[in-house]
């Protein structure tokens, strides 16, 4: 692996570039996939079909890694892509990628003339449910009943199957059914031709479907199916005998992943949407991002969103580098992402007023997108069993002091620069092992980033104040690091009955720090470069990400400071007018540069 000599970030992701201009300004009211066109899908709870149109050669085979005949090559270009589309209506992740699930399950384990299907099938524009979880069990997925019992010429299919990704598309579906014995080996998975055209078995009717609607989401399509002794093919069976549980956890991981760059492409467009209000509008005769309580609020969310951002970055990123950590990684970045993303339309709220419920004028779209994010939030794995995946996992943070992971896969998992190593999913594991690679390098990190705000540095455009907040932010960041390796250690000692709740709690506490961490890695990594807009070695993104950070690993919820909210406000403000995604690698969008002057009357540059 080698880095990239003249790296310049803008110059990343261009497909996404490309396509996001294909898919035209999305604040045009002419524009099929615009929000114009998404309110009235909304309003009418209708499909998505012209933006899957648009969009649907570009994403449908995005995660299908290109050795198995798909598209992708590199995660994080996967993930720019499904941002620049989503960001105009969240809906057309589901409605291109609902398949990824059961995709992603054959790829695991699926034969190869399996793995063929699949992929022609998605290739044609066809559909693949994925069918796991029970109407009276919901995420007690060992408690599933649905039973997949043996016959004279396979499987007979038996029970019922609840929020299922089936659609009235589906040309084939994955199913796991209970096929004997206790724990997760009890159960197993098949793949199904035309789940909902099935011959009828002589006692009743093979299959019957009901359709379910979610407030939200309406490319999602989920369903609730009951299968009567549904006669299935005994090749059917993906992967071994037992192991179907095994197979979807690993494949949930990919979809945990994938499914924050909805969260990413919401928070995006509410910030955008915000600041295109706030700066037109007038109260009391200045612009509303005139007034400082307002500017608070934004700031705040900028920095919200710039942390998601740089954690998104990292474990998409670590796909490549690290995949056998993906249960964790994964994990983290979820219960961050619904989190934070749900913040920046809290605090976009409250800056656009009753304007935030309105479907009409500058911000419409604003409402329709919060109830898609907040969708997002339970698609894949709830909440508490995200956070309950991750407290399984917390003796990977019990020692922080060091890793024995490959220093060259963490340079090549932060570094923009760097080329990935082939994808790898074979190496999905259920639980990571060992220290985590990001807390247990970062002290070595925090040594160098200290002696790297020197004079010299400084002198070449990194504010001496910004500097010595972002030495604070980092003193607090290892204080809350030693704080959770000791309270992690504590818990473990605990009788087992006392450890749920206190473990859930540290779970959520440990996510926020491993985003913290992501952050410095990614500034260290790239401080030769420049990063969301901002000069090479500036620290004021990465200073408000971290004061945002800590407090919400701390539970507080509170504004940041004026002088970081101001800060991440400016970094915004500027991509905002240049028309750039709030990223890192800050990708050219379609529309028209904003050429509104600044708060002292300047034309911003």
């Amino acid at each position: 692996m080698t880095a990239v000599a003249d790296f310049a970030p803008a110059q990343l992701y261009s497909a996404a570039a490309e396509l996001d201009a294909a898919l035209g300004d999305p604040t045009d009211p002419d524009n099929d996939c615009g929000f114009a066109a998404m309110i009235t899908r909304a309003e009418r709870g209708s499909f998505p079909d012209a933006l899957t149109d648009a969009a649907g050669p570009a994403l449908r085979l995005s995660y299908v890694p290109a050795a198995a005949g798909g598209d992708l090559v590199r995660y994080d270009e996967t993930f720019a892509l499904v941002r620049v589309a989503a960001r105009r209506d969240l809906t057309v992740m589901p409605a291109t990628m609902i398949d990824i699930t059961a995709t992603s399950c054959v790829l695991l384990a699926g034969s190869a003339e399996q793995r063929q299907r699949v992929v022609e099938l998605l290739r044609g524009g066809g559909s693949i449910g994925f069918a796991f979880s029970e109407p009276d069990h919901g995420s007690d997925l060992l408690a599933n009943t649905c039973a997949l019992m043996p016959s004279a010429n396979g499987w007979h299919l038996d029970g019922s199957k609840w929020l299922t990704g089936f659609g009235n598309r589906a040309e084939a579906a994955l199913v796991i059914g209970h096929t004997g014995g206790r724990g997760p080996a009890a159960f197993s998975a098949v793949l199904i031709e035309n789940p909902l055209d099935l011959p009828s078995s002589e006692q009743e009717p093979t299959t019957s479907i009901r359709f379910q609607r979610v407030a939200g989401m309406r490319g999602a399509q989920f369903a609730e199916i009951h299968f009567g002794q549904v006669p299935v093919a005994a090749d059917a069976l993906v992967g071994q005998l037992g192991r179907g549980m095994e197979t979807a956890m690993k494949a949930m991981q990919i979809v945990r992943a994938t499914s924050t760059a909805a969260n990413l492409a919401g928070a995006d467009s509410a910030l955008r949407l915000t600041l295109e209000f706030a700066r037109g509008h007038v109260v009391a005769n200045r612009p509303v991002d005139h007034h400082l309580v307002n500017r608070r609020e934004l700031g705040t969310a900028a920095a919200a969103l710039i942390a998601c951002d740089a954690a998104a970055l990292a474990c998409v990123r670590a796909m490549h580098t690290f995949p056998e950590a993906q249960s964790l990684w994964s994990g983290t970045l979820k219960t961050v992402l619904t989190g934070l993303s749900e913040e920046v339309f809290a605090r976009c709220a409250d800056v656009l007023g009753t304007r935030s419920v309105l479907r009409e004028g500058p911000a419409g779209a604003f409402d329709v997108l919060r109830a898609d994010n907040a969708a997002v939030r339970y698609f894949d794995t709830s909440p508490t069993a995200n956070l309950r995946l991750v407290s399984m996992q917390l003796n990977c943070f019990a020692d922080a002091k060091h890793s024995d992971r490959d220093p060259e896969l963490l340079a090549a998992t932060f570094d923009l620069g760097r080329e990935l190593p082939p994808l790898e999913f074979d190496r999905l594991a259920l639980s990571a092992r060992g220290r985590d690679v990001v807390t247990g390098e970062l002290a070595g990190v925090l040594a160098r980033v200290r002696a790297a705000l020197d004079p010299v540095v400084l002198d070449r455009g990194v504010l001496e104040a910004d500097a010595a907040l972002l030495l604070q932010e980092l003193e607090l960041l290892e204080v809350e690091l030693r704080s959770a390796a000791a309270d992690i250690r504590a818990v473990a000692a605990q009788p087992s009955a006392q450890r749920g709740p206190v473990q859930l709690d540290l779970a959520a506490r440990i996510a926020h720090l491993h985003a913290a961490a992501a952050c410095v890695h990614l500034w260290w990594f790239n401080r030769h470069h420049s990063l969301y807009g901002c000069p090479p070695g500036a620290v004021g993104w990465l200073t408000a990400a971290l004061s945002l950070l800590l407090e919400r690993a701390s539970e507080r919820t509170a504004r940041l400071p004026m002088p970081l909210a101001d800060t991440a406000f400016r970094i915004a403000a500027r991509l905002w007018r240049e028309q750039r995604l709030f990223s890192a690698a800050p990708i050219q969008l379609a529309g028209p540069r904003t050429d509104l002057e600044d708060e002292k009357g300047r034309t911003p540059a």
